[in-house]
């Protein structure tokens, strides 16, 4: 067995270990005025809810939204639509919260929307009519 095996059999059994949900796949990517994030589980063990978190500075998160937990091997999504008309960065993080209500983080992920000049655009017309 190489080293690399074995290093990784570890980190998986610390992971299994600590974790009451393993999150296999973690995305996020911008559709047009809107940041889809999608994410699937192997294992969750008395989870209850993910509650979605943004933030500007990865540092200062807010919650933006929850999905109630489903089961393991579930494809969770949430669509982040409440972005105002920036391209600003943004970062996302899951709080996975347990039965018991105690909870850990999901890493964070950084995306920048993509908010066209046409919505822009549209949204400067529109408000001129209000």
């Amino acid at each position: 067995m190489r080293i690399s095996q074995i290093t990784f059999i570890l980190l998986s059994f610390v992971v299994f270990v600590f974790a009451n949900a393993v999150i296999v796949e973690w995305k996020a990517e911008p559709e047009q005025s809107k940041i889809v994030l999608q994410w699937k589980t192997s294992q969750e063990e008395n989870v209850i809810k993910f509650v979605v978190e943004r933030s500007t500075d990865n540092a200062h998160f807010s919650s933006i939204g929850e999905v109630t937990a489903r089961g393991p091997g579930f494809q969770y999504r949430f669509e982040d639509e409440n972005l105002g008309m920036t391209n600003s960065l943004f970062f996302y993080r899951l709080r996975i919260v347990n039965e018991n209500g105690t909870f850990q983080y999901s890493e964070s992920l950084q995306v920048i929307p993509n908010i066209s000049s046409i919505s822009r655009s549209w949204g400067s017309i529109k408000a001129l009519f209000r």
